[in-house]
């Protein structure tokens, strides 16, 4: 029997089976330790869909399965285990999938951590990493993670990726200094907690 035929904005690709990339979502973002709401979607005339996601290990493990809705739509609770990038693979229940590693969508899970922002003071001089900052400057200054790392942080809806700029932050129980632009575009002009995902 074939897997549950998966749907998104975009064009159809892979033969028989209509996929595009991103038919998974977690509205309020996925945390690491703290149940999640996912939302997916499948075809329309599938009742029950079983949910598997694979992380780093390579492993895929059953996490739920759902009653699907009208339009395909369905919706779980699901608690990650770790930070990291998620596949997610659904089946119609009691259905063999047939090709075995291909996922339908991915998501990422983020490691909440507080943050601050800077940059008033500070602009015209080199970071520690040697970029001049400026009120434009899109970057991240973290403790020990390498200069040119990337980072993708989320926060209140948003996300954006941006690489590690600068050493910092020096205050306690803080682990992310935001550049101005960074904090903007994130709408976290205030100390406060984002998701934070490692992705390089």
């Amino acid at each position: 029997m074939l897997p549950a035929t998966a749907f998104a904005e975009g064009d159809a690709s892979g033969g028989g089976t209509a996929f595009v990339q991103q038919v998974v979502s977690a509205p309020e973002g996925a945390f690491a330790g703290r149940a999640s709401r996912i939302l997916g979607k499948v075809a329309a005339d599938v009742n029950v869909v079983t949910v598997e996601a694979r992380g780093a290990d390579g492993v895929w493990s059953q996490i739920a399965t759902a009653p699907v809705g009208g339009g395909g739509n369905f919706e779980i609770s699901w608690t990650p285990p770790k930070a990291g990038r998620y596949d997610f693979r659904f089946t119609p229940a009691g259905a063999a999938r047939v090709a075995a590693d291909e996922p339908d969508g991915s998501l990422s899970v983020y490691r909440l951590q507080k943050a601050t922002w800077y940059g008033p003071g500070f602009y015209g001089h080199k970071t520690a990493c040697g970029v001049k900052l400026t009120r434009r400057a899109l970057g991240v200054a973290h403790r020990t993670l390498p200069c040119g790392t990337k980072v993708e942080l989320y926060a209140a809806g948003r996300r954006l990726t941006v690489p590690v700029i600068d050493r910092g932050p020096f205050a306690r129980g803080v682990s992310w200094d935001l550049t101005y632009a960074t904090a903007k575009a994130l709408g976290q002009l205030s100390t406060g907690d984002v998701g934070a995902l490692r992705v390089n």
